[in-house]
């Protein structure tokens, strides 16, 4: 898996970290906002950093010599199930904030590690794949970040419908695509 994968791994998987930021832009004014996307942006990166390092570690200490040789069909089998989880979820409500919970830390903690926790998911077959950890947690972070706020960026009081709802479905369809080729190919 090259990096331009990985890349496009990492934009799937922020789509719910987006959605999130766009429906909790819904419900809060411009100033409470901007001010409130940062915050969410760091949360995510934080937690999404957090729980790819722990997949990673996770297949280096229990994992690596045993599961080397099908290292494609798990991360066959992980963006498989990935990208179906996206596409059904985009019939569901995604968690959002409300301008009263910007400062609900407790909240903040539990959606950040929710939405986190698939990318422990992609630690481990990255790891087995052979990819070091700093660059990918470098783009990891980065690309959360950027998905949050752009997020937020497309939310407003005056939205009538969740744009990021489709691009979660594109972003499933796609995580299918990808795991689909790492069989193929």
């Amino acid at each position: 898996m090259g990096l331009v994968a990985v890349i496009i791994i990492f934009i799937c998987l922020c789509t719910d970290n987006m959605v999130t930021a766009n429906m909790s832009a819904m419900n809060m004014e411009l100033k409470t906002k901007s001010v409130f996307s940062i915050k969410a942006a760091f949360y995510f990166a934080g937690f999404n950093a957090l729980l790819f390092t722990i997949g990673y570690i996770f297949s280096i200490v229990f994992f690596r010599d045993y599961f080397v040789h099908a290292n494609n069909w798990i991360a066959f089998a992980f963006l498989l199930l990935l990208g179906i989880k996206y596409m059904l979820e985009t019939i569901e409500k995604s968690p959002s904030f409300k301008a009263n919970e910007v400062d609900d830390n407790k909240k903040m903690l539990r959606v950040s590690a929710l939405s986190a926790s698939q990318f422990f998911l992609i630690g481990y077959p990255l790891e087995l794949m052979g990819r070091s950890w700093f660059p990918q947690v470098l783009f990891l972070i980065v690309i959360t970040f950027g998905m949050t706020v752009l997020g937020f960026h497309f939310g407003g009081k005056t939205s009538k419908s969740i744009v990021t709802k489709k691009a979660e479905f594109v972003a499933g369809l796609l995580l299918v695509i990808m795991a689909i080729r790492l069989i193929i190919l």
